[in-house]
């Protein structure tokens, strides 16, 4: 596999014109080409298998595709389904399929398999974060073998974007358990990839599907290399390992990514992205079930220092945990500042100190949040808390212990980032009362008229109509505070010159289209003396 990316970039061809500086590729920048090899980095996938894998990966998501995807802007775009039509109640879903689009081993792609990746994700015991998005269908019928209709028992306002949920062939998938399938490591999709080689531990080869309904990719293929640590994405980048990285570390970005030399050679993009930092308030246990203690600690932590100081402004405040990149969050209500004062105010009124204390918090996070920021943060919030008489204990959990301690609310204050499953500002999950023993409610929170709110918003047939409900819902949280929000990190990238046709968030959580099967890589000149 190495052999075979390092032949696709040794061609050259002799000519008169004077040879280019070693760092500048060859080609027009702006005429995309055929042909190429490019390595990526990327989390090893448990299963080849969409449905089942929980957490993120490339590889799922360059083989597979739903019957919609999103653009760049975050909006709805056909992928295997052609067209849509949403009926005036917003109870019926009607889908039509592609007639040219098929599996990547020459199979027609069919309302069947529609069918049987809905009942697959209804029926599995198996760990899916669909089951819950797929939960609201109350009927999947398929007339014919181009047409998909799903009804709902009421309006929601997700519909759509929940049909980015990845399909599956059932010819591949449907023959016994879905978690054993052969499928699992040897996938077949619909994609613009298909799985040429998994070396476990090490690499995954994907190749450029021939059949993709879109067309082929400009891209022969892409190698997947696992095991990069995010400290270490920069470095790999630099010596050749990778060809596109994510760069985690801000101090790289900004003393090292920002360097006259590194800009020469790469390219480098920072974008605002669907990811959030909060705290959770547990709202069912004192003194936290007082609002005006969580205002309190609202006031008492300085988000704008995290933000200057520990991210070097490579951020954005929040006021609620609505997501920047989304529609939903009333720009017109700022956060809360921070004022030491004020919060010694509040507190003395309803948690008088006692031999210099008031309380303790004992505040848990998943283990593998911890690293140079999540430090230097929770130790600017502790020492201001001190001040006020309130001790702030962190315990860092393995993932396994601590989504425990979050099922039963054995907690504090919980500190966590927050993804969308979907490309959608919905916050029900976060904020519905019915949420708080089977779902992410992790805050405990329950208010009667923002349930009320959500589930109007939720069945609301515009998205103006669903922006109102949302703006209530943010004055309430606003006021309430179940959760504190921190901020919304800025994602940085970088990838060689060679490299055309990119948008850095092509290969995030939501997987835009075309994305990546438009990319293209220029070879580079042969060195200088080369025959």
């Amino acid at each position: 596999m190495i052999a075979t990316a390092a032949m696709a970039f040794a061609a050259c061809k002799s000519g008169d014109k004077p040879p280019r500086p070693a760092n500048e590729p060859a080609g027009d920048p702006n005429t995309p080409v055929r042909g190429g090899h490019i390595k990526l980095p990327s989390n090893e996938p448990r299963f080849t298998n969409p449905l089942l894998e929980t957490r993120f990966d490339v590889a799922n998501g360059l083989i597979f595709e739903g019957l919609v995807g999103v653009d760049a802007k975050l909006e709805p775009v056909g992928r295997l389904a052609e067209s849509w039509t949403l009926s005036d109640d917003g109870k019926t879903l009607t889908f039509k399929l592609r007639s040219g689009a098929v599996w990547q081993d020459g199979q027609k792609v069919t309302a069947q398999d529609v069918a049987f990746t809905f009942d697959a994700v209804k029926n599995t015991t198996a760990a899916t974060v669909w089951k819950g998005y797929m939960t609201p269908v109350v009927k999947l019928e398929t007339p014919d073998d181009a047409t998909v209709i799903a009804t709902y028992a009421q309006a929601y306002a997700p519909a759509v974007m929940t049909w980015t949920m990845p399909i599956l062939p059932k010819h591949i998938y449907g023959k016994g358990d879905l978690a054993t399938s052969t499928g699992n490591t040897e996938p077949v999709g619909s994609g613009p990839f298909r799985l040429a080689r998994w070396e476990p531990g090490k690499r995954m080869l994907l190749e450029a599907n021939d059949k993709w309904w879109y067309g082929r990719p400009n891209l022969d293929s892409i190698e997947l290399i696992f095991g990069i640590n995010d400290g270490a994405m920069l470095d790999a980048l630099r010596h050749g390992q990778i060809d596109w990285a994510p760069i985690k570390d801000v101090s790289d970005w900004v003393n090292v990514a920002q360097a006259g030399d590194f800009r020469g050679d790469y390219e480098q993009s920072d974008v605002l992205e669907s990811r959030i930092r909060l705290i959770a308030w547990n709202t069912q246990r004192a003194p936290l079930d007082d609002k005006r203690v969580r205002q309190a600690l609202t006031l008492a932590l300085d988000r704008r220092r995290v933000i200057d100081d520990v991210l070097l402004g490579q951020a954005q405040s929040l006021s609620a945990p609505f997501f920047p990149t989304m529609f939903g969050a009333d720009p017109s209500i700022a956060p809360w500042p921070f004022d030491l004062a004020k919060a010694k105010a509040i507190l003395d009124q309803v948690t008088p100190l006692k031999d210099g204390k008031r309380f303790t918090i004992n505040m848990i996070a998943i283990e593998s949040q911890r690293g140079a920021v999540s430090d230097a943060s929770l130790g600017i919030f502790r020492h201001d808390l001190e001040s006020l008489g309130i001790d702030l204990k962190l315990t860092l959990l393995p993932a396994r212990d601590y989504f425990d301690r979050v099922a039963k609310h054995d907690f504090d204050a919980d500190y966590f980032g927050w993804l969308p499953d979907i490309p959608d500002p919905d916050p029900y999950a976060l904020l519905h009362s019915s949420q708080i023993a089977a779902g992410p409610n992790y805050a405990g929170f329950t208010n009667a008229e923002v349930d009320k709110l959500l589930d109007q918003a939720r069945g609301a047939t515009s998205r103006d109509a669903r922006r109102q409900l949302y703006a209530k819902i943010h004055a309430i949280v606003a006021e309430e505070l179940p959760y504190t929000p921190l901020y919304a990190p800025l994602g940085h990238y970088a990838w060689s010159r060679r490299l055309r046709g990119v948008n850095p968030r092509d290969l995030g959580p939501q997987v835009l289209f075309p994305g990546v099967a438009r990319w293209w890589a220029v070879q580079r000149p042969a060195p200088r003396g080369t025959p």
